[in-house]
């Protein structure tokens, strides 16, 4: 995983619980790097999902809950340092078909290494879009997150689901996002 999530988680922590927090999770997490990130360099996944796991521990939350706030707060930080052009989609749907098919593009271009995830679009309506989300690292919820934060971005209501969920025991993560 690319260091810019780990540089982003730790700021997140930080913003939510502070400098002591992030030092207590490093010391326990054991973590091969030593929690020592930059944006640019990649880490082994686990490190994060061990770094959500003694978050969950710590403070009593569900690893989907954790995922779910970080997804929302990142959003705003990956929309700052998005490629050109990204700023260019003002409407949720429009947002999640440009991820996929123009913004993942241009990241792949910086980052030929970059493992991103994809995104099957299965049916779309006027106020609904259904979508495959495709990851080996399975952060459905992550996802999930970073689509509410799209709509806050955006000004748009929206319900996000999944009526398949990998977690769930199903084959593979299918969200649907509904404007309300």
């Amino acid at each position: 995983m690319k260091g810019i999530v780990f540089v982003k988680f730790n700021e997140f922590i930080e913003e939510l619980w502070g400098d002591e927090f992030w030092d207590t999770l490093l010391n326990e997490a054991n973590l091969p790097s030593e929690g020592i990130y930059t944006t640019v360099k990649s880490y082994d996944d686990q490190e994060l999902f061990t770094l959500i796991d003694l978050v969950v521990k710590k403070k009593n939350i569900s690893s989907k809950d954790a995922q779910f706030a970080f997804g929302k707060w990142v959003f705003k930080e990956l929309y700052n340092i998005a490629p050109t052009g990204a700023h260019d989609f003002k409407d949720v749907f429009e947002f999640l078909h440009a991820v996929q098919n123009f913004i993942h593009v241009e990241v792949k271009k910086l980052n030929p290494d970059a493992l991103l995830p994809e995104f099957e679009f299965l049916s779309e309506t006027v106020d609904t879009l259904s979508f495959h989300y495709q990851s080996p690292r399975k952060l459905c919820f992550f996802c999930e997150g970073i689509i509410h934060g799209l709509a806050e971005h955006t000004g748009q209501a929206v319900t996000v689901g999944q009526s398949e969920c990998e977690h769930k025991g199903n084959e593979r993560c299918v969200l649907e996002v509904k404007k309300v």
